[in-house]
């Protein structure tokens, strides 16, 4: 039995958690067995948020929680802070897709803060042997719908596009069913 573990990787109010119902719906849809699990970091805008699958074509068995190390094959990441996070699950044939613009931390938000010298998080995953496809999710959603809200959609296309679904119009019917707040575009 091949399972897929599949890990999308964002911060709070990236639409993670919608994306991920989504995904799971659409796996559901086409036969897929598909076990996920939702952890939400800090209980915030901006805290760490992720959702952790597991997919199959045949009957999975229980699984315990957490991808074990080693044995993610796809990392869709909205920040590459959380893409690093995750880097340590990888093998040598994992693929990543990682936003290109990292969030700021709480401390560079503010205008009395001192900036700090930190090493990026992309000049970190850049030093890594991994499969890295930079995408500027934020970028692609300003530029097709006129608003950044939407970059879980385009994240979403790179999550079917490595499960090797073939099937968009049901991704997007079900994006757009069951988020609301969706524009279509």
């Amino acid at each position: 039995m091949k399972i897929i573990n599949l890990i999308i990787a964002g911060i709070g109010g990236q639409g993670i958690n919608s994306l991920a119902k989504v995904l799971a719906e659409t796996c559901q849809a086409l036969n897929y067995d598909c076990q996920f699990t939702i952890h939400k970091g800090g209980a915030q805008s901006l805290g760490c948020v992720y959702a952790e699958f597991r997919i199959s074509k045949d009957k999975l068995p229980v699984l315990g929680q957490g991808i074990p190390k080693g044995q993610l094959d796809y990392l869709i990441a909205l920040d590459p802070w959380e893409a690093l996070r995750h880097a340590a699950l990888s093998h040598q044939e994992t693929r990543l897709w990682v936003e290109t613009e990292s969030q700021p931390f709480f401390m560079e938000r503010s205008k009395e803060s001192k900036a700090e010298q930190i090493d990026l998080p992309q000049n970190q995953l850049k030093k890594t042997p991994l499969n890295i496809q930079w995408r500027n999710y934020r970028e692609m959603s300003q530029q097709q719908t006129g608003s950044i809200k939407m970059a879980n959609y385009f994240a979403g296309l790179d999550c079917i596009k490595a499960l090797k679904i073939s099937d968009k119009t049901l991704f997007d019917k079900l994006f757009f069913q069951l988020i609301k707040k969706a524009r279509r575009f």
